[in-house]
């Protein structure tokens, strides 16, 4: 009679580990992503998750922030360029936080070996391509004008991170966490760059340079007396 060994291969045991790291509904999204892959849409998924890479990533962000020191916009050219590499830090910190496993190498079709969780590319391209859409915003009225084509932003980011789903990079949890991250980030980000500022005391030198700097409407402003000549 044959004796199993208790102890199993280094790859099943490997193999045991990575699907142990799954929960919800991960594995049967990997599973689905799985079967219905194609060549076109494997191609298709590998150009777009090259948006989410470091290097397209920081391209972007040092040609956007470039751009805006040029324009002398100081204020914008800091939110894009420490935005973009503290939101990195960020989830560096993140992974090695959590270390959670990827998933499987027979369903991952690229070699990786940083840890999985949050999505990198998720949340990366959330916060980088977020940024920059806000800055635009700030930036541009064309951009105010136009508000439809901030919708790039968003619609690249769950792209991009769809893509790590599909080529088996990461679990469809990972990618969620990450755009709620970078989502989160940006939103902060926003708040403490453009946030208004308290009120001015009426007597301040901020409030009495604001109002000789207001134009008068004299339709709408009530007419000065005239200087008292008694």
């Amino acid at each position: 009679m044959l004796i199993q060994s208790p102890v199993s291969s280094e790859a099943e045991l490997l193999q045991s580990s990575d699907q142990a790291t799954s929960f919800g509904p991960d594995q049967y999204v990997l599973d689905w992503m799985v079967d219905h892959r194609t060549d076109t849409w494997t191609t298709v998924m590998k150009a777009i998750t090259t948006l989410g890479n470091t290097t397209t990533l920081f391209v972007v962000a040092t040609v956007v922030t470039v751009a805006f020191a040029i324009g002398r916009k100081w204020r914008l050219a800091l939110f894009v360029g420490l935005g973009s590499a503290a939101g990195s830090l960020l989830m560096v910190f993140l992974k090695e936080l959590f270390g959670r496993e990827r998933p499987p190498m027979p369903e991952r079709m690229i070699d990786l070996s940083s840890h999985s969780f949050p999505s990198g590319h998720a949340m990366c391209s959330t916060i980088v391509y977020g940024l920059v859409a806000v800055a635009l915003y700030q930036a541009s009225s064309w951009v105010r004008s136009h508000v439809w084509v901030l919708l790039f932003a968003p619609l690249l980011a769950l792209s991009i991170g769809i893509s790590r789903v599909y080529l088996g990079a990461h679990w469809m949890t990972d990618v969620v966490a990450g755009w709620i991250l970078g989502a989160l980030f940006v939103a902060g980000a926003t708040w403490m760059t453009f946030r208004p500022d308290p009120a001015e005391p009426p007597d301040s030198l901020a409030a009495q340079q604001a109002s000789a700097d207001t134009p008068q409407n004299t339709r709408t402003d009530p007419p000065q007396d005239p200087p008292d000549k008694s």
